[in-house]
């Protein structure tokens, strides 16, 4: 008579355990895959935080993380602002995201800064220092001077223009309307003020002679809403690694 072995095979399930059986087997199987993503989720929110912020845009794997938490969040409170395709829209003024050039300077830490606080807001840390003043509604330019504005405008942007209306804009520029005071004399802006460079030929509200005119017209009081409270700190800096990485593209 052979002698039994160690192990026996274990009996098959009845035929009805067996659905249970697996169901019970896969929900099992999720459980830990979600908690393990769970578990890598904090660990590289945690990163996030952490990281310096002149240096988190050199990390590809904290961008990767950051941009797939923020593109959900962009379609759903950015967009509508700045389109879904980041190129802003001239109508708002909001500016597009996509290209190098910044009011107030690019980066992680200034963006993360005017997400959280926004421009012209009305929170206590929100840059709202200068705005585009009403030059032809408060009556300091003639509708002459800023026609001939633009032109000059248009001359520092490397776009077609007339040069003697442009030769008399430039003497406004530089005389009695002072807006060099912002633009500085080169035409070059001033990230501080959120003044625009005027030689980048990049416009929030439209390049065009029409828009310029009005611009200088009318004036440009832009607001960006400030994100803290609505959105966590997370959300609020993976919104601008996402958008840094969109402007380096």
């Amino acid at each position: 008579m052979s002698r039994p072995g160690l192990f026996r095979r274990l009996p098959r399930l009845p035929e009805t355990w067996r659905a249970p059986a697996a169901i019970v087997l896969i929900a099992a199987l999720a459980g830990a895959g979600a908690w393990l993503w769970r578990a890598h989720d904090r660990q590289m929110e945690a990163r996030l935080l952490a990281a310096p912020m002149d240096k988190v845009a050199s990390d590809k794997a904290l961008v990767r993380y950051a941009s797939g938490k923020a593109r959900p969040l962009f379609a759903r409170y950015c967009a509508s602002c700045h389109g879904a395709d980041m190129k802003g829209k001239a109508g708002t003024g909001a500016p597009s995201l996509t290209d190098h050039v910044w009011l107030y300077g690019g980066g992680v830490y200034r963006i993360d800064r005017d997400i959280l606080y926004g421009l012209r807001s009305g929170r206590q840390r929100a840059n709202d220092l200068t705005e585009m003043p009403a030059f032809g509604q408060r009556g300091q330019l003639s509708e002459g001077e800023i026609r001939n504005v633009v032109q000059y405008v248009l001359q520092l942007a490397g776009r077609p223009a007339d040069a003697t209306a442009a030769q008399e804009g430039a003497a406004v520029y530089a005389g009695h309307a002072a807006c060099y005071d912002c633009h500085t004399g080169d035409g070059r802006g001033n990230i501080d003020y959120g003044a625009t460079d005027l030689t980048a030929n990049v416009w929030d509200y439209g390049g065009d002679p029409k828009s310029l005119y009005d611009s200088i017209y009318y004036g440009r009081h832009g607001i960006m809403p400030a994100w803290i409270g609505k959105l966590s700190l997370t959300q609020i800096r993976a919104l601008a690694v996402y958008v840094n990485a969109a402007s380096q593209r």
